[in-house]
């Protein structure tokens, strides 16, 4: 694999299809390494044009704090079908998923023949800022210390994004500061999914417990746990799986970074098949920029032989079209399984 675990950066290598996912070490970044930002930057920027993905290591995120999360997660998906069910997601995204209610619609693999995913999970946005918010969360009742702990991962997990912002600057030749205007402190566009992949789900032909899709983020960061089931998409065209790195998050650009790079940095198709035989749990965070921010080509990403691919669009817009297209609850054309 390169360098050991906790080195300044090494590679992961899939040894069935020789792909690569680079991990990238935080230590010096958060150290205040005075060329930890610019070192960075070109692995992350090498990362998202070769792969779309990479893991993240010595972050400062607690090991403590990611296991409770898990645990609530699961805590979580162990009530009653009746309990979920109260607090069904509603058209602002938040609240309960149950199975069968996703289907990845927007994927260049979507043949129309794909079933919708055997997947559930429970999404939340923001919960706390300085200001009002337009969202209200929806909770289930009488599980103590859930929401509790699903706010603090999200606060965590976000301010672990925003340390990187200059990074991500700095793979793209851009002033340290230059993404603070979409994102800020408390202006991410950020939603938390804790899902849950059975064990042993007879999966039928065409069917999945994600399909094959692309998210619709700058960045989702997503803690690894030992159970197996995540598979990326190479540049070969062969899926392979993505390995647990311990006490590590796995970063992947999604379709507002590919266009606001002009397609420099790659969304990759990924999928989950669960054929580990234990149930598997998922806490990814996905980040977009503000609503209201219009994302643009971006100035080091466009000249006149490469101009803008795709016309601006906000933040919001974007989203909106990518859930009508993809989740029951807002769509308009929704198949039954």
């Amino acid at each position: 694999m390169g360098n050991p675990p906790g080195a300044v950066s090494h590679r992961w290598r899939d040894p069935a299809t020789g792909c690569d996912i680079p991990v990238l070490d935080l230590a010096g970044l958060l150290a205040g390494e005075p060329d930890a930002r610019e070192r960075l930057g070109r692995e992350l920027r090498e990362a998202l044009e070769e792969i779309g993905f990479f893991y993240v290591v010595n972050h400062g995120v607690p090991k403590a704090l990611i296991d409770h999360t898990f645990a609530e997660t699961a805590r979580f998906h162990a009530i009653s079908q009746e309990r979920k069910d109260a607090i069904a997601i509603n058209d602002d995204h938040v609240g309960y998923l149950g199975f069968g209610k996703e289907a990845s619609r927007t994927s260049e693999h979507y043949t129309g023949t794909i079933k919708p995913d055997v997947a559930e999970a429970f999404f939340m946005l923001r919960e706390r800022a300085p200001k009002p918010l337009g969202v209200v969360n929806r909770w289930p009742d009488d599980l103590p210390g859930f929401r509790e702990a699903l706010v603090e991962y999200f606060e965590a997990a976000e301010a672990l994004f925003r340390r990187m912002l200059p990074i991500f600057a700095a793979s793209l030749d851009l002033p340290s500061d230059y993404f603070i205007p979409a994102f800020g402190e408390y202006e991410a566009l950020s939603m938390l999914r804790v899902s849950h992949f059975r064990a042993n789900d007879r999966l039928e032909i065409n069917q999945f417990h994600l399909a094959p899709h692309t998210d619709s983020t700058f960045v989702t960061m997503l803690p690894t746990t030992e159970v197996p089931g995540l598979e990326l998409l190479g540049p070969t065209g062969e899926w392979f799986p993505a390995p647990p790195i311990p006490e590590s998050f796995l970063f992947n650009s999604g379709d507002l970074m590919k266009r606001w790079t002009n397609g420099r940095f790659m969304s990759t198709e990924h999928r989950v098949i669960n054929r580990s035989g234990r149930d598997r749990y998922s806490i990814p965070l996905f980040i977009h920029p503000n609503s209201e921010f219009v994302v643009e080509c971006l100035p080091t990403c466009a000249d006149a032989r490469n101009p803008p691919k795709e016309p601006p669009i906000s933040s919001g817009d974007y989203l909106a079209w990518y859930m009508s297209q993809n989740f029951e609850h807002v769509a308009e054309d929704w198949i039954e399984p």
